[in-house]
């Protein structure tokens, strides 16, 4: 309930901010926010938010990456001085958890190259960087295998969104209002019906 709420107003504030120059910049906090409430999945938004400004796409794939790759830092720092003993007791369902025993054998077996290809994929990274904060790996290690891997993921996603738009404002567009699909709209005409959802 929380995460749907938050995705709505964060799809309004970028509704509202297309036209600033510092549009890539809010996109990248979004990125650090979505991050740090481990709750708010931020690839739908980095969708919308290429969608609403193509023209842009790569300074808001930057910005994202660099948002996210901070965001996973802090979060990497705050599991490290929690410790395990709390990290369990704050979240007990996780010491059982499979993705944690997968993080742990991986990050065990391939070190930081791990936390570098799980960010790139489009699987939740946050049991990887649990493990990886009780494993005391190099912080600056961290932050790179963060960032590269975000950027690596971000990118194809920006550059097939800005590519071929048509079908993903087509898809938004409805998803915003919770319509089902019919024919793809014209060309460019996805920012005037997001406009128009999020009144």
């Amino acid at each position: 309930m929380i995460s749907h709420v938050l995705q709505i107003r964060f799809r309004r504030t970028l509704t509202h901010a297309t036209s600033s120059r510092l549009y890539p910049g809010l996109v990248g906090l979004m990125a650090f926010a979505a991050t740090i409430s481990m709750t708010v999945p931020f690839a739908p938004l980095l969708t919308f938010a290429v969608l609403l400004r193509r023209d842009r796409w790569l300074p808001i794939v930057l910005l994202s990456a660099l948002g996210s790759a901070v965001g996973g830092l802090v979060l990497y720092l705050v599991f490290h001085h929690l410790g395990w003993n709390n990290l369990m007791a704050a979240y007990p369902d996780t010491a059982h958890s499979q993705s944690l025993t997968n993080a742990k054998q991986w990050l065990t077996t391939y070190g930081i190259s791990t936390l570098l290809v799980v960010s790139a994929l489009p699987v939740p990274d946050t049991p990887v960087l649990i493990f990886a904060g009780i494993s005391r790996l190099p912080v600056v290690e961290v932050l790179l295998a963060l960032l590269v891997g975000k950027l690596a993921k971000y990118s194809i996603y920006s550059w097939i969104v800005a590519t071929f738009p048509d079908r993903f404002a087509h898809y938004f567009a409805h998803v915003t209002n919770g319509s089902k699909p019919t024919a793809p709209p014209a060309q460019g005409a996805f920012r005037e019906s997001a406009t128009h959802t999020e009144k």
